[in-house]
């Protein structure tokens, strides 16, 4: 027994070492464990912070701002930085914005479709969750509106009702000033391709108009001169609306721009107290017209017919504007001596160079205008009453245009409209502006055969009447051809081609030319509804080609003929 007790004690000693050995490594090994755990957790938590920090600094740059508004409190509970880009205001300013404040700084056309969004998507029977895309303008710190694009989801409860809506917001501002722009430039395409079909159309009505008011003033004339020159009843009025209805022609050509300037020295003054006259019997009864022209007025340069159309339109609109009821017209004529930049708005835009004007001022006691009709007044084919034609105003602005001149326009509703038409003053050289007088028609003669061409039958009867009358002898051709042929075989005796330009088979200008090719200085008078310049750019620089446009008076042929017969001599 004392020999085993060694023994014994070394195998409690073995097991004592054995047991500490196990608990040390074991506390060794979750020591080991304990250090990579808080080591992971430590690089976790590094990672996370880093994580946030990128995507504070995303969202800081982002040019979308996010947000999330907790609509049971009616607060915001996020908004990311970027909202101090797109609004001029920090996050916290925002959330401390109550949300009537916030929809009050929405502009004020884009409250009701916002309002009438939120009220539909309060309750939701159906679907758990609604997206969308909501447009608005919201109105910036710094005063302007911008124009934002709001994608949104909005979260619903078990009941149906609204209780989270969260999205994001991104500034559009740049890419709906490029739609408005390219709405701008589709809108002034689509009016230059409406502008030039109703040229065309403007065009070949006034062509066609042209020819008949020939017929009826050629058979008026002709009826005149077996009277003496006058008969002061029916054939004067005959022939007096058979000009009015030209002028109505020329209208729709100056319209379009199709008609050139026939430039002389004008006194406003004269041709206003004329319209004024002859639009007072049209008018109505209620309106009365009453002028101050001052006298002395400079003249201006400009052609008489567009400038006469100018005071008619002006005239006439400012009594369409009155209506039935009892009102006033004003007219006035002044010169005005005009500072660069003086008129800020004017129609076409830009103002008026400085110097010296001749300013038309129409006033009315109308209904007035507010600014959106004011800004479209003198677009093709807007008119604001059922039976206008939208022709007046913007035939205007052509012609004042055409003048370098502008037109101002003042008007209130309810307290009448102001127009004011500018015309640059004519420079006085100080010398004698008064021409020659021709010598008098009256007793010159032609001489050997008029050789008149048009397919217009009653034209070419009227023509052969009114030249046999000054001791032509006359024949006539309907076609390009027929006239040729009709040349080639009386060249010796023809001393005048009368031609049309339009004509089937061979226009006037191609039968003008295979003539010319035969006798280069045969004397041409063409006669044409349209307007100089289409005629008379191939012959312009030759001095026995001239033009009378249709419809003429006989005293127009009669110089027309001269003109070309005295270039020959």
């Amino acid at each position: 027994m004392p020999a085993a007790l060694p023994l014994m004690y070394n195998d409690v000693t073995l097991h004592y070492i054995a047991l500490w050995t196990f608990v040390l490594g074991a506390a060794l090994i979750w020591s080991v464990m304990h250090l990579k755990r808080n080591a992971r957790i430590r690089q976790t938590a590094h990672d996370v912070e880093l994580l946030r920090a990128r995507i504070r600094k995303i969202l800081q740059h982002s040019r979308e701002a996010l947000f999330g508004f907790d609509l049971r409190n009616g607060r915001f509970d996020y908004l990311s930085p970027s909202c101090l880009s797109l609004t001029g205001y920090t996050p916290e300013e925002i959330g401390g914005m109550k949300p009537p404040e916030l929809l009050q700084r929405l502009h004020p056309e884009d409250r009701e479709g916002v309002f009438q969004l939120i009220s539909r998507l309060r309750q939701r029977t159906k679907e758990r969750e609604w997206f969308g895309i909501v447009e608005y303008r919201f109105l910036h710190r710094d005063g302007q509106y911008r124009s934002f694009s709001d994608h949104s989801h909005v979260m619903y409860d078990e009941t149906g009702a609204a209780v989270y809506l969260s999205g994001s917001v991104r500034d559009v501002t740049q890419v709906t000033r490029l739609e408005e722009s390219l709405r701008i430039l589709e809108k002034k395409f689509q009016d230059s391709q409406k502008m030039a079909g109703l040229g065309l159309l403007a065009s070949g009505i006034a062509h066609d108009f042209n020819n008949l008011m020939t017929v009826v003033l050629g058979n008026a004339e002709l009826a005149l001169l077996d009277c003496g020159g006058t008969d002061g009843g029916v054939l004067d009025e005959i022939k007096r609306t058979s000009l009015r209805a030209a002028e109505l022609a020329n209208q729709m050509l100056v319209y379009t721009g199709k008609t050139s300037l026939v430039v002389s020295s004008i006194n406003l003054s004269v041709i206003v107290k004329e319209m004024g006259s002859l639009l007072d019997v049209s008018i109505s009864k209620k309106v009365s017209i009453q002028y101050c022209l001052s006298e002395n007025v400079p003249l201006i340069r400009g052609d008489v017919s567009q400038i006469r159309q100018v005071a008619m339109n002006l005239i006439t609109n400012a009594s369409e504007a009155i209506g039935d009821r009892s009102g006033v017209i004003a007219i006035s004529i002044h010169e005005v001596e005009l500072k660069s930049g003086e008129l800020e708005r004017t129609f076409p835009p830009g103002g008026l160079p400085a110097g010296s004007y001749v300013r038309l001022e129409v006033s009315d006691t109308g209904d007035g205008m507010n600014e959106e009709t004011m800004q479209k007044i003198f677009d093709p084919l807007f008119t604001t009453k059922v039976t206008g034609r939208g022709l007046g105003l913007a035939s205007l602005l052509n012609v004042v245009q055409r003048h370098t001149g502008a037109v101002e326009v003042k008007s209130e509703v309810g307290h009448g409209t102001v127009f004011r038409v500018y015309f640059p003053a004519e420079e006085q050289d100080g010398g004698s502006n008064v021409e020659e007088t021709p010598p008098s028609d009256g007793e010159w003669r032609g001489y050997g055969t008029a050789l008149v061409a048009d397919d217009e039958e009653a034209i070419r009867d009227i023509t052969a009447a009114l030249l046999e009358r000054i001791g032509f002898r006359v024949i006539t051709a309907a076609d390009g051809f027929e006239i040729v042929d009709l040349y080639m075989e009386h060249a010796d005796d023809i001393t005048l081609l009368i031609m049309d330009l339009n004509m089937p088979r061979l226009n006037g200008i191609e039968a003008t030319l295979r003539i010319r090719h035969i006798n280069p200085k045969v004397p041409v008078l063409f006669m044409s509804g349209y307007p100089r310049e289409q005629v008379m750019e191939r012959f312009g620089q030759q001095p026995h080609t001239d033009f009378i446009r249709k419809p003429f008076q006989s005293d127009e042929l009669l110089a027309g003929i001269r003109s070309v017969l005295e270039a020959r001599r």
